[in-house]
């Protein structure tokens, strides 16, 4: 049975989200209203668009959507339409804050935003503004129908000067020192106002995280920093390396890595399990193509 097809049976018709291959599968029946010019012969059908969106859908879009993030947004006017009353951003990056006040950042290429009055606005300005991110149904590609995310309801709009939009390996930065703050030993204390872990440590953890994958954030960047912290794999086995696996060469580094770090306690597996499939704050894969 496929990966796919166990995931249907375990969660069918339950509300739940699921993380998958690059997006997110809402299980929840109700969950299929919420889909503007959604048409769905099904449940069944429903859960298929969604699977085949997975990796195609606008990221950062869709976790301030699911997770509750408030954004703002700045962009670039790339077209207007007075016909249709719309206008298309490009260098879209996204301000946010998540519900605990920690903030983070992200980017996306394009979004077509409805607007009352075109006129506003002028091809080749930079403007920030607030908007409402919502789920839409795609039709007529080469894929079918597909679901995304886009930005509607703009309001606050101000023009700007010029702006940067994070680099990918601002991206990966980001998530990297999250997931370092995630599995800190002092992160059940911490206020989130300033660091308490030793600040050296702190730069040195993130340095070999990156040093695993250089340029991606990975399921294996993750399983990386929950091993060295709790020594999961040491506990159950150890790390158990095969030549047939095509990251055999990062898992070969993966074992380098662990065991040049001293362990000083082994941590509880089934929480270090528990905490890395149910993190605190969201994860984006970058550059990974197994998620």
């Amino acid at each position: 049975m496929s990966e796919w097809k166990k995931l249907k049976r375990e969660f069918y018709r339950k509300d739940t989200l699921l993380k998958y291959h690059g997006g997110i599968i809402n299980f929840s029946p109700e969950s299929i209203n919420s889909v503007e010019n959604g048409t769905f012969k099904s449940y069944d059908e429903y859960l298929e668009v969604q699977e085949r969106s997975c990796g195609k859908i606008r990221t950062y879009f869709e976790m301030s959507y699911y997770y509750g993030c408030s954004c703002d947004f700045k962009g670039q006017v790339a077209r207007v339409n007075a016909l249709d009353g719309t206008v298309l951003f490009k260098r879209i990056m996204i301000e946010g804050l998540y519900g605990d006040g920690d903030g983070f950042y992200g980017k996306e290429d394009h979004v077509w935003i409805s607007t009352e009055d075109t006129s506003a606005f002028q091809p080749g300005e930079s403007l920030s503004f607030n908007a409402e991110v919502y789920r839409y149904m795609k039709h007529g590609g080469q894929d079918g129908k597909l679901i995304d995310y886009g930005l509607r309801d703009i309001s606050d709009i101000r023009k700007i000067e010029s702006y940067e939009v994070p680099t990918e390996e601002e991206l990966v930065d980001q998530q990297i020192s999250q997931l370092v703050c995630e599995t800190c030993l002092y992160h059940d204390q911490c206020s989130g106002v300033s660091c308490i872990a030793n600040m050296n440590e702190h730069k040195e953890r993130i340095a070999t995280l990156k040093s695993l994958e250089p340029g991606k954030f990975t399921f294996r960047t993750v399983l990386l920093a929950y091993e060295l912290q709790y020594r999961m794999l040491a506990q159950t086995g150890g790390i158990r390396l095969d030549r047939n696996d095509p990251h055999y060469g990062v898992m070969e580094r993966f074992a380098a890595i662990c065991a040049s770090h001293p362990v000083y306690y082994y941590g509880d597996v089934m929480e270090a399990f528990d905490r890395m499939v149910n993190p605190d704050k969201p994860r984006i894969y970058i550059g990974d193509t197994d998620n």
